[in-house]
């Protein structure tokens, strides 16, 4: 196992990022914000004053993370109001989804695979699209597609793509998370296991959900969270997540990918000083468990 940081959790700008955690011992990060705006779409100069920053420091860019398939998937006709002039503003809603889906798959994809060829990253992050309705709907084909053609973009460049566990997603659960990737086929296609947002959306991520992803585990997300029994949630240090569990099982399954430090907490640099030592010390136990 790795320890790694997902970079904006500590700054917006990748070179305080790099310094602090390389102070920390820690020299793999996981690029998403950057500056301003979500990786790859940064501004040239910014782009250039990056890379230029891994290389100085050394880092390393285990992963790059740029909101791909975040989005609404568009159903395959407009919704319908029996009052005709909401017809119109539905239609534009359909319409717009369509054409974010379009600059996903033809734009963002190769967009984000030259910039993780450019800093070095071989793994894209990504999403299940936006769950509406009933938690426990199958996966619609078109979103196994759109994926499937990413996944295809990225192996041609000798990459893998891990699709997020994400609450409020199709791939919410690890169960869910597992059976879309076995729709989707392809050998360079995995999970990015976040067992926190699986517990929001009512999984038991250890040992349920990560015995469903383990074939196909890529990268790991740690943070936590506490869960009420009416369903509302919120980020803590140290919440429902059984991390001792899903760390010593992590260990005996022979992991060798990173774990990305994510706490998602204020103030940024306290919260991730804290997941590090925390992460350290489930590591250290589970080692002696063994």
């Amino acid at each position: 196992m790795k320890i790694s940081i997902v970079a904006d959790e500590l700054s917006n700008d990748p070179e305080t990022a790099f310094e602090l955690g390389l102070e920390w011992g820690v020299d793999a990060f996981e690029l998403r914000g950057v500056f301003d705006r979500r990786a790859p779409r940064i501004e040239p100069h910014l782009r250039r004053r990056l890379i230029r920053a891994v290389r100085q420091f050394g880092v390393s860019i285990t992963a790059v993370s740029p909101g791909l398939f975040k989005i609404p998937l568009p159903g395959p006709a407009p919704d319908r109001s029996n009052l005709g002039w909401m017809n119109k503003s539905l239609d534009l809603a359909w319409s717009q989804a369509h054409r974010l889906l379009a600059d996903h798959i033809d734009n963002l994809v190769p967009e984000t695979i030259d910039f993780a060829s450019e800093v070095g990253a071989r793994m894209l992050i990504v999403f299940s699209f936006e769950r509406r309705g009933d938690g426990s709907a199958g996966v619609p084909p078109a979103a196994v597609e759109a994926l499937a053609r990413a996944g295809e973009a990225a192996a041609r460049a000798g990459m893998t793509l891990a699709i997020e566990t994400e609450e409020g997603h199709f791939a919410n659960t690890g169960s869910r998370t597992a059976a879309l990737v076995r729709a989707i086929g392809l050998d360079n296609v995995g999970v990015n296991w976040d067992p926190a947002n699986a517990l929001i959306d009512g999984d038991v991520p250890y040992p349920d959900g990560y015995l469903a992803v383990r074939p196909h585990l890529k990268n790991v997300h740690f943070k936590d969270v506490e869960v009420d029994a009416d369903g509302r949630w919120r980020i803590v240090d140290k919440g429902g997540v059984d991390w001792l569990g899903q760390i010593a099982a992590l260990a005996r399954d022979g992991y060798d990918g990173a774990i990305a430090i994510e706490p998602h907490l204020s103030p940024s640099i306290a919260s991730c000083r804290r997941a590090l030592h925390r992460l350290r010390s489930l590591i250290s136990d589970a080692r002696e468990c063994r």
